[in-house]
């Protein structure tokens, strides 16, 4: 092959790798930016029972509540340091025990048995 033919080659290769990265970078700021947005800490979670809006908690205000469902369910909820969680509930799989600590917008805490949802909200 040519000299001329190798250099274009060589040129080509190397503004396809300058484009693939810049792509790259642009794709994971954006990602970045929309996952700090998105995933804030929030001030505000709201509990549901039977899709009724029951309690709404600051989490900046530490506090402890029972939520009793139209079933005779139970779940303790406990807000401390700016993040929920339930520490113990009577259905039988403690699923909502074991999803841990909550605090950042849109994440929840469901238990299905207990017909309760925990939505974590950014508040007004």
């Amino acid at each position: 092959m040519p000299a001329t033919g190798r250099n274009q080659m060589k040129l080509v290769q190397k503004r396809d790798l300058i484009l693939a990265a810049a792509i790259l970078l642009i794709a994971a700021a954006a990602v970045g930016i929309n996952h700090f947005i998105r995933r804030a800490p929030a001030a505000i979670a709201q509990v549901s029972v039977d899709g009724i809006v029951v309690e709404t908690l600051e989490l900046s205000k530490d506090t402890e509540i029972t939520v009793t469902s139209s079933n005779g369910g139970t779940n303790h909820l406990i807000v401390k340091d700016g993040e929920i969680w339930c520490s113990d509930a009577s259905c039988p799989d403690k699923v909502c025990v074991h999803q841990g600590k909550k605090h950042l917008n849109s994440d929840t805490i469901v238990c299905l048995p207990n017909q309760m949802i925990v939505t974590i909200t950014g508040g007004d």
